[in-house]
């Protein structure tokens, strides 16, 4: 029987999340079973499943945690400029940066994205309804181009999920920069009134 350590009930949450997400990424979801990551995260498997019902219900969480990340990226990068050039480009970075800042977990993140989608549950709706209502400030604040905010939120959330994508698989820092200065420069071309 695995070792379990004493703790409290949000630790143990915690521990359960990163013990799924490491062995997720690195096993696969297929490849990973409930009592591996109860013994991961140092608890019983009947705790385990108290949280998380099962696998998916894990899976839908660890989307939601780096969801909730990348929310918080766009939005400190949205604070950090003062027109919408600054902004978007601040926003570009931001969320780059947190995408490296957890390479390990992004194959994970598509894999969540692809895998929990249901009539309930949308991988991505919130993140995109945050781009929605930013996009919006900044089109009242004159900014931005007027789209339709729908479009225009989807279509930003291409571009960083695009923009994501080509900084993980780029393998140098100059190879990154290169990809942020093309993330920005697509961001300005598809909202602000003035292009570069």
């Amino acid at each position: 029987m695995a070792k379990t350590r004493r703790m409290d009930p949000e630790g143990k949450r915690e521990a359960i999340l990163l013990a799924g997400e490491r062995l997720f990424a690195g096993q696969g979801y297929s490849g990973t079973t409930m009592a591996e990551i109860a013994a991961e995260a140092g608890v019983a498997v009947g705790t385990l499943y108290r949280l998380f019902p099962d696998k998916r219900a894990l899976l839908e969480a660890l989307h939601v945690r780096m969801e909730d990340r990348f929310i918080e990226a766009t939005n400190a990068g949205w604070e950090a400029g003062s027109d919408g050039a600054s902004r978007l480009d601040a926003m570009a970075a931001r969320l780059l940066a947190e995408a490296e800042h957890q390479r390990a977990a992004m194959p994970l993140y598509t894999l969540t994205r692809d895998m929990i989608v249901s009539d309930d549950y949308q991988p991505g709706a919130r993140l995109i309804a945050v781009i929605r209502g930013l996009y919006q400030t900044g089109v009242r604040a004159g900014h931005f181009h007027r789209h339709d905010p729908d479009a225009a939120a989807a279509i930003a959330h291409g571009i960083i999920e695009g923009g994501m994508r080509a900084a993980m698989g780029a393998g140098t820092p100059s190879a990154r920069a290169r990809v942020l200065r093309d993330l920005q420069a697509v961001f300005r071309r598809a909202f602000l009134d003035t292009p570069d």
